[in-house]
């Protein structure tokens, strides 16, 4: 049993639709049992929310949830259909249709359960199963969708509930790189990953897959193979036995941060917890935080996120800013970072002094930083990241 997942790209046209057909074809005549899964054909998500911004700024999810599901099930639907033209049994289902059964939560819903019946019941008669990814149900009867990029985690779920030992996920690259191929050249790829490295990577700024999908890869066991289809290797990512070796395997980065520093807080008992209370209520992300040393009694607290959460984010600071009386709220909007992802990387100080001394020849300031056993992460000025990143591709020999 084999899980095979389409991406956005790779449907992009009829053309190369017909070529998923072909390969999944050829696949079933050689005898595998096999379940699909499809994005939206590439760009088809982002004109569909075009049309909804046209008429208001803030869509009320529930219909922008019953919108953007329509682009799975157009991938679902042709491909079946060039399946159904080469001789090949297969039906399209949306998520309900399967049974993934969500929460409520419009536009980043949680899976609950799988019922699966129609899906087990195609496979148990010889017909491929090709399913809208990226949406479900919830127990409410309401149509729902797994956020951005919600096909990889729709493909890993029905992997484990199918007991797949596989799941392939097709891109328009032959695999990981040591860093995104479409802004960097002469990248090298990356064999093999473990779940933990994996989850790193596409935690700190990677696109390559949802963190949600590899999270329940790990958890049940499942390979995810990243490739094309005009290449049978790609990478691996997959339960790998602890390296004693310190070793840098990739960069990531993220180039639209924002920094939020609530400026000379009186040091008052719970005005932290308040803070960060305030923050997780709003469902906010954190991506650093950090608080001063106290002087005469008041402290700063600085916070780093997403500049896509910066609207909400001000207004809950601003409010905040009053109630524990802090004298300003300082915004920085120049900000990005870079990450190095591999086995014990941050728990290795001779790479850390390496990534310092790289960054000090090249001029580059380094406002923050974080660490992991897997993870290093360096926050500094947008305009650095690139300078950063060709300097460390060199020295740790990342590229070719």
């Amino acid at each position: 049993m084999v899980v095979l997942k389409f991406g956005g790209s790779v449907l992009s046209s009829l053309a190369k639709i017909r070529e998923v057909a072909s390969h999944i074809a050829k696949r079933k005549k050689a005898g595998e049992a096999i379940c699909v899964v499809v994005s939206a054909i590439g760009g088809t998500t982002d004109r569909l929310h075009k049309f909804a911004l046209a008429f208001t700024q803030n869509p009320p999810k529930r219909e922008l949830d019953m919108l953007l599901t329509v682009g799975e099930r157009i991938s679902a639907s042709l491909l079946s259909i060039a399946l159904g033209d080469l001789g090949v049994k297969a039906l399209s289902l949306t998520g309900s249709q399967v049974g993934i059964i969500t929460d409520a939560t419009h536009t980043d819903a949680r899976i609950y359960e799988i019922k699966g019946g129609h899906l087990k019941q195609c496979l148990r008669r010889d017909i491929i199963p090709v399913v809208a990814g990226f949406q479900g149900v919830s127990y409410k009867k309401e149509i729902t969708t797994l956020g951005r990029g919600g096909s990889d985690i729709t493909a890993v779920a029905l992997a484990a509930f199918l007991r797949a030992k596989r799941c392939e996920i097709y891109k328009d690259v032959s695999g990981i790189y040591t860093e995104d191929p479409k802004e960097f050249k002469n990248l090298n790829q990356i064999q093999e990953l473990s779940y933990e490295e994996g989850l790193e990577l596409t935690s700190s700024g990677s696109e390559i897959l949802h963190p949600r999908a590899l999270a329940l890869a790990n958890k049940y066991n499942i390979e995810i193979v990243v490739r094309s289809l005009k290449n049978s290797g790609g990478t691996m990512i997959r339960e790998k036995k602890e390296v004693e070796k310190a070793n840098v395997l990739a960069l990531t980065h993220r180039k639209n941060l924002v920094r939020f520093t609530l400026l000379s807080v009186p040091k008052v008992s719970r005005c932290l917890s308040q803070v960060v209370s305030q923050l997780a209520i709003n469902k906010i992300p954190l991506l650093f935080f950090a608080h001063g040393v106290p002087y005469h009694n008041r402290f700063d607290l600085s916070f780093i996120l997403k500049q896509s959460e910066e609207r909400v984010a001000q207004g809950v600071l601003l409010r905040l800013k009053e109630k524990v009386k802090g004298e300003k709220l300082e915004v920085k909007r120049d900000i990005g970072s870079i990450s190095l992802i591999g086995p014990q990387v941050g728990t290795d100080l001779e790479i850390l002094k390496t990534v310092f001394d790289c960054f000090q020849k090249e001029g580059i300031h380094i406002d923050a930083f974080t660490t992991t056993a897997t993870n290093i992460t360096l926050y500094l000025k947008k305009k650095d990241i690139r300078k950063g990143i060709q300097r460390l591709l060199r020295k740790f020999r990342l590229k070719r």
